[in-house]
Order: C-alpha cells, then sequence, then structure tokens
C-alpha cells in the first residue's frame, strides 16, 4: 500500500509539473519576452541537472522554472510606488536564484544603482551571462552582475535594497540568507524590501518582527501562483 501511494504521489507530482510548465509556456508565449531580446530564459531546469548538484542540492534547490514578465514588473513597479521610503534609483537590486537571468534582465528596465543575481547552477550562471551579453551596449541600463555561488555565502552590499525571491530553495537556506540580509541592514541601516513570488518562502519570516508587509497581496496578471508579496524592515533609515 505504501508503494502504491508513492506512486500515485509521484505521478501527481509529473502531472502536475507538467501542467505547470505548459501554463508557463503559453504566458511566456503570449508575452514574448525571450523573442524580443534574442535570449533564452524560458527552458525549466531540474536540481539534478546541476553539475555541482550533491545530495544537500537535491534537498535545498528548488527547480529553475522562471517568473513571468508581467509578474516581475508589477512587483518592482509596486515597491518603486508604495510606502518603502526609498527611490529605486537610490539601491541595488539582489535576486537570489537567478537561474538564466530573467528577473535580472526585466529588473535592469528599472533605475537601479545596479543588478544583481546569485545563482549556485555554473549552467545556469553561463546562460545568464549569455543573455545579458546580447543587450545592446548603448542601452542606458544599469550594470548586471551575475555570482555563481552558495547563496548563504553571498556577501549583502552595504546599497542593496531589493531583494528577490522567487521559491529559489528550501526554508532552512532562505533562514540563512535573511539572517545575512538582517546583519547588513543592521551594519548599514537603510530601508529594503523583500519580494517573494509564490508562497513557498513565505514561513521564512515566521517570528521576525523587523518586517512588515508592505500594502496588500499582488495579484499575478499571468496566473495565481504567482501571488506576490512585499516586506519592508520597521528599522528604515
Amino acid at each position: 500500500m505504501a508503494a502504491n501511494n508513492a506512486r500515485r504521489n509521484a505521478l501527481d507530482s509529473l502531472e502536475f509539473t507538467e501542467r505547470f510548465d505548459a501554463t508557463l509556456a503559453f504566458i511566456d508565449d503570449v508575452e514574448g519576452f525571450d523573442a524580443a531580446l534574442g535570449v533564452e530564459t524560458s527552458g525549466p531546469g531540474e536540481p539534478w541537472e546541476i553539475r555541482e548538484a550533491d545530495d544537500a542540492t537535491l534537498v535545498h534547490n528548488s527547480r529553475y522554472s522562471p517568473t513571468p514578465v508581467r509578474t516581475i514588473r508589477q512587483a518592482i513597479s509596486a515597491a518603486g510606488r508604495g510606502k518603502a521610503a526609498f527611490r529605486l534609483a537610490d539601491v541595488s537590486f539582489v535576486d537570489f536564484g537567478s537561474g538564466k537571468g530573467r528577473v535580472l534582465l526585466v529588473a535592469a528596465e528599472f533605475p537601479f544603482t545596479r543588478v544583481v543575481g546569485v545563482e549556485f547552477s555554473s549552467a545556469l550562471c553561463e546562460t545568464a551571462r549569455a543573455n545579458i551579453a546580447r543587450l545592446p551596449e548603448d542601452s542606458g541600463r544599469p550594470a548586471i552582475d551575475v555570482r555563481c555561488q552558495d547563496a548563504r555565502e553571498f556577501e549583502i552590499p552595504g546599497d542593496a535594497g531589493f531583494f528577490y525571491f522567487y521559491e529559489p530553495f528550501s526554508t532552512d537556506v532562505a533562514a540563512s540568507v535573511l539572517d545575512n540580509i538582517e546583519e547588513s541592514l543592521a551594519r548599514f541601516p537603510r530601508t529594503a524590501v523583500l519580494c517573494f513570488v509564490g508562497s513557498a518562502t513565505l514561513p521564512v519570516l515566521d517570528g521576525r518582527a523587523t518586517w512588515s508587509q508592505l500594502g496588500g497581496t499582488l495579484t499575478s496578471p499571468d496566473d495565481p501562483y504567482y501571488a506576490t508579496r512585499l516586506y519592508t524592515n520597521t528599522g528604515g533609515r
């Protein structure tokens, strides 16, 4: 009976993933983001495909699946006009689990001081850098930097003010990353925004009174799965 249940659960999970990928492929096709820029940010990737993968990788890293473009733009625009007490032009942007670089490319449409992606997979980092290289040199966009490393070891820049999470890894890893963010904010007091797309990473905020939700939950223009929540640190500057 246990074996049958495990098989059923595995099949249900596979069916959900296939439906999810088909929905995202349709959204991406309508948006036409990749075609417009001549990049490839759409294809999903599994944790076991990572060159550097080990048992811990499979436990803590999520599969690569990009956020729809309209959802990204909505989240960044909401932070820029909200009550976070900063201008986008005053802070840098950090995407944890930046994958093939879609979020980085969209964030570079906005006037951040710079845009940084943190990604564990060297293959995904290579793809992201190739995608970034396709941008026109005279685009006027902020500089984009891809850091290929464990997110827990990434040193939070002193000017980082927008932190993007689309369910990139387990809550254990997310908790360590958030600890690093909070330590950076203590060293260099400033207002910051956490952006959570989807709900899987939200438990990392449990018991952390220094963060409060900025406005209401943003309903994704693409699909309900991508509901987005913004949080700001109550200390500010």
